[in-house]
């Protein structure tokens, strides 16, 4: 029984420090209106305060207001919205994995 206490042990520590979520980030969904009507679409507000504007968000998350857990990747493309009377520009990023914030 000994000689398996130090594996049990591994295994539990393992088990305990994977945590799936550390690489998302908190945000929450705003719909700026429809695109072919002078809105931005769907972007997200990080919880830095940092707009950024997917490439694509799956209609399950399109609602306004939806707290999400996101990790998202970027190269550096930007894209500028025209609306009136404030033109903005925001960082376009490809979603790797979304899920809604529970907390």
């Amino acid at each position: 029984m000994r000689k398996y206490l130090p594996g049990a042990a591994l295994i539990l520590l393992l088990a305990v420090s994977c945590n799936p979520d550390k690489d998302l980030v908190k945000a929450t969904v705003v719909d700026t209106g429809d695109i072919a009507q002078d809105g931005c679409g769907y972007v997200l507000k990080l919880e830095n305060g940092k707009l950024v504007r997917p490439a694509y968000i799956p209609s399950a998350f399109q609602s306004n207001g939806m707290h999400v857990k996101v990790k998202y990747n970027t190269n550096g493309q930007e894209e500028i919205c025209h609306t009136h009377p404030v033109n903005t520009t925001f960082e376009v990023v490809e979603i790797a994995k979304i899920e809604k914030d529970l907390d």
